[in-house]
């Protein structure tokens, strides 16, 4: 697994002999994971129905499920081309990655700086958005009803998230802003148009949470630069999202949920 630079990201069809792919279809690959995820966030209303919830328990519910069962099936569906792109190989650096990464996500966070921006120069308290914030032990009866909503949680968080913004992100965001010919550039040859436009997008996504968001964007791409695997950023995506679900869960920081 630890092969340098067996994850770079060339059109294999030559290869196999099998027929080349549709421009279309790959690019489908590298965003449709992704869009299911905003479109079932967006259709499906988990606004609080009642005073002093944080938000409608079972819709909330819902919305998780058929996100983690719509980006699943968009990601076997397209699970051949996105093979192709980015052949199964991993090596250590994916998990050191992820563990350094949690811990500086969380050590960032903990600094509060964006608040302290807005204190200082006197903005509304509204300026940056918030997430759900949804407190799972409070919303659910404890039991199997708790038990399956941190299951497809955490599945959601860890599996389908990782995979599918890191196929948006650095296998079609960051190598199209880098070559017309986006498909054929491997992911160690993403030049500096395309480092930066990553971590724009990490700030640009986690605005609450930028400073931490900058640095850990960043620091994936130094292992994409590094490895060339995607799979490794994949894995470091991952790992910090476990880390950091585990954290909230333990410490009842669900801003950060």
């Amino acid at each position: 697994m630890s092969e340098p630079n067996s994850d770079s990201s060339h059109d294999l069809s030559h290869d196999t002999g099998q027929r080349p792919t549709s421009t279309w279809h790959r690019k489908a690959a590298m965003i449709v994971p992704l869009l299911m995820f905003f479109i079932l966030a967006a259709v499906i209303d988990t606004s609080p129905v009642r005073d002093g919830e944080t938000v409608h328990a079972s819709a909330y519910f819902i919305s998780v499920v058929a996100r983690v069962v719509a980006m699943s099936a968009a990601i076997l569906w397209f699970g051949r081309e996105i093979v192709r792109q980015f052949p199964l190989a991993i090596d250590c650096w994916g998990w050191i990655v992820g563990v350094v990464g949690a811990a500086l996500w969380i050590g960032v966070c903990a600094l509060d700086l964006e608040r302290q921006i807005i204190d200082w120069f006197a903005l509304p308290d509204d300026w940056l958005p918030k997430r759900d914030g949804v407190n799972p032990f409070a919303t659910y009866p404890s039991g199997a009803e708790l038990a399956s909503f941190l299951l497809m949680r955490f599945t959601l968080l860890a599996v389908c998230v990782p995979i599918a913004e890191e196929l948006f992100l650095r296998g079609f965001v960051m190598r199209a802003f880098e070559a017309e010919d986006w498909p054929s550039l491997p992911l160690t040859e993403i030049g500096r148009n395309g480092l930066i436009i990553g971590t724009v997008y990490g700030i640009a996504t986690h605005p609450a949470e930028c400073f931490a968001a900058a640095l850990w964007f960043s620091l994936v791409s130094w292992l994409m630069v590094k490895t060339g695997k995607f799979w490794n950023c994949v894995i470091a995506h991952g790992v910090t999202n476990l880390i950091l679900g585990i954290y909230v869960c333990l410490t009842g920081t669900w801003h950060l949920w």
